[in-house]
């Protein structure tokens, strides 16, 4: 579901936004920087890949990449991470930026803290979104995180992604299975059903630390968890034979980390691939832990991308995780990014068309009443009502073998390291990070902003097309 970001949003930014008109920027040297039909002149507006250069006041009006920077987080200080509003634009005094208002994140006893918290006034969760200051275009991003997904429709994200573009490489947890890790990646925001891969972490993502680690290389990508190699794919394997076209992701970016509200986010494929409705009451509070985020720019190997032909079982030893690959995704259902709001009644581009997946539903152990001790919702139980099936989808995934003019995507998997077994080709699919429903905060001064010289103001709602 593309990401809603009300006319509440970019008022609290500051006096001098306004809406620009649809003909054109409209932004003027006071507010020059253009975002999803507003103009203003603080980082929320004005920082590289939020800011949209052909629609702001002049060429130089969005600021610069940063470019890499190879960096330890260890979140040991309070400048480590920074509300969007209070960020000058130097990458080098604040590692991440938290970009949306409310800020729900802080560093706590050496950790970054990402809480979802409830929204009474639109009856969902209302989560958290850190980027790096720094951007970065190919290179090794390691992030030792315990995830908040202890209950169904609580969903953990770490990525890479370029907003501008549409380019993403993800690691995804939802609450419906704890014990799992989704591997994913998008190029242009196409929709590709093939492209997800999902492990079983052996144990629950929420009760652990683990290391989590991205290798981008321009010829290959690949995941890993606590130093073995789940998935590795090619550039080659991408190729796209109609558009003529490696469907491979390799925009400049920026590391990001998020928790959010998938269970209610009001989209039926986004709310069957999270799990539904996500528990709330008035106190309830999620919590997402990360101890540390290596970045490192030369994109060194953490294993060879070539894929071994071995598919032995991992080693039993103590130190050793055995993760297992159980579920993955196939056929390319669309090739094209769509621009139009989906209805309630239908999943997001890059979720599962198939509204009536039978997935069974999680255990109990997800619940909050079962959380580990970092993470305290409220002592109520949750709600067991299912909301009514009565909006199924329309459309349907294809089951079909993809034809020479589509994106094929065999990439290789590195066997080595986990065992495979049988894949559930009907499983939703996870939104790309654009299609995510993040929270988006309310102001009761809603209202029609002032005028501001150079520009013609009216209350308008911007939809963000297929993060």
């Amino acid at each position: 579901m593309p990401r809603l970001l009300a006319l509440a949003l970019a008022l609290t930014a500051g006096a001098a936004v306004f809406a620009a008109s649809d003909s054109g920027s409209t932004c003027n040297e006071w507010a020059p920087c253009y975002r999803e039909g507003y103009c203003d002149a603080n980082a929320m507006f004005c920082m590289w890949d939020l800011c949209d250069p052909a629609k702001s006041y002049n060429s130089t009006s969005c600021w610069k990449p940063e470019g890499c920077l190879d960096q330890t987080v260890n979140f040991d200080s309070s400048a480590d991470v920074v509300p969007v509003k209070q960020y000058g634009g130097n990458p080098n005094t604040n590692a991440f930026v938290s970009i949306f208002e409310p800020d729900n994140s802080k560093i706590e006893d050496g950790k970054l803290v990402l809480e979802m918290t409830y929204d009474s006034a639109n009856d969902k969760g209302f989560g958290s979104t850190v980027h790096a200051s720094h951007s970065i275009l190919y290179g090794t991003v390691t992030a030792r995180i315990k995830t908040a997904s202890i209950a169904k429709g609580v969903v953990s994200a770490f990525i890479i992604r370029s907003d501008q573009v549409g380019d993403e490489i993800d690691f995804e947890w939802v609450g419906k299975d704890p014990n799992t890790v989704e591997t994913n990646f998008f190029y242009h925001d196409i929709l590709n059903y093939s492209n997800s891969r999902y492990f079983d972490l052996g144990g629950e993502s929420f009760a652990d630390y683990h290391d989590y680690t991205i290798v981008w290389d321009p010829d290959y990508i690949q995941w890993a968890v606590d130093g073995k190699t789940l998935r590795t794919l090619k550039r080659e394997d991408t190729y796209n034979k109609a558009n003529d076209e490696y469907r491979f992701p390799a925009a400049e970016g920026r590391v990001g980390l998020s928790v959010w509200d998938g269970g209610n986010s009001g989209a039926k494929g986004t709310e069957e691939w999270a799990g539904y409705p996500t528990p709330w009451t008035k106190d309830t509070v999620y919590k997402m832990y990360v101890d540390s985020i290596k970045i490192q720019c030369s994109g060194t190997d953490l294993a060879s991308p070539e894929p071994s032909d071995s598919e032995d079982t991992p080693s039993s030893s103590k130190d050793s995780t055995t993760i297992n690959e159980n579920s993955s995704s196939e056929g390319d259902s669309s090739n094209e990014p769509s621009d139009a709001e989906p209805s309630d009644a239908e999943p997001s581009d890059n979720e599962s068309s198939d509204a009536e997946s039978s997935d069974p539903e999680p255990s109990d152990s997800e619940s909050p009443d079962n959380e580990s001790s970092d993470t305290e919702p409220s002592d109520a139980e949750p709600s067991d009502e299912e909301p009514s099936d009565s909006e199924p989808s329309d459309a349907e995934p294809s089951d079909s073998e993809p034809t020479n003019g589509e994106d094929t995507n065999t990439e290789n998997n590195d066997t080595s390291d986990y065992t495979a077994e049988p894949t559930d080709s009907n499983a939703p699919q996870e939104p790309s990070a654009s299609e995510t429903n993040e929270p988006t905060p309310t102001d009761d001064n809603t209202t029609e902003p002032s005028s501001t010289p150079g520009g013609k103001c009216r209350v308008v709602t911007v939809v963000r097309p297929a993060h």
